[in-house]
């Protein structure tokens, strides 16, 4: 990348140079090539074949595969989540309700897409880019309230966790 010229950068840019690995500076850019390029890589899963290999439990070389491809460095995949996820907790109510999440996204094969989650929101933060405030049924995980991809605080408005992993 030429570092003397700016770009333009999307969220779907950054999300791609997170998956691919792509090294940048604060980058902004106008062309949408990035972002057909990650449209097609993220087309290559099987994403039924993931979803249903993970509540069968079975041991499908496939989904094994996929599950390991995710591109962060070691101690986002070496970090325990839960204890992460705990220590931003001040209440017994706050622990409860990640602990109650954390077993669903566990049920679902999830734990890893907390992680890299984390790792996601760190890079936004270094390169000063806003997730947003939030959409969606993802608002009613607490967990992704701490690691900071929405600023619904699902507690407070009273939201069910089954609303987003039904």
């Amino acid at each position: 990348m030429n570092k003397n010229k700016q770009y333009i950068m999307t969220e779907e840019d950054l999300v791609h140079g997170v998956l691919t690995g792509k090294q940048f500076d604060t980058v902004i850019m106008d062309d949408i090539e990035p972002i057909n390029t990650y449209n097609e890589w993220c087309q290559t899963f099987d994403l039924d074949r993931i979803i249903s290999a993970s509540y069968e439990n079975n041991s499908d070389t496939y989904v094994e595969e996929c599950l390991n491809k995710w591109n962060m460095p070691s101690e986002y995949y070496d970090i325990n989540i839960q204890e992460w996820l705990m220590e931003r907790c001040s209440s017994a109510q706050q622990r409860d309700r990640v602990y109650k999440e954390l077993i669903e996204y566990d049920k679902r094969g999830m734990i890893i897409v907390l992680k890299f989650l984390l790792y996601l929101a760190n890079i936004c933060e270094q390169h000063n880019i806003v997730l947003g405030v939030g959409r969606g049924s993802s608002v009613a995980s607490y967990c992704l309230y701490l690691l900071g991809i929405h600023r619904i605080d699902s507690i407070k408005y009273e939201l069910d966790i089954k609303e987003f992993l039904k």
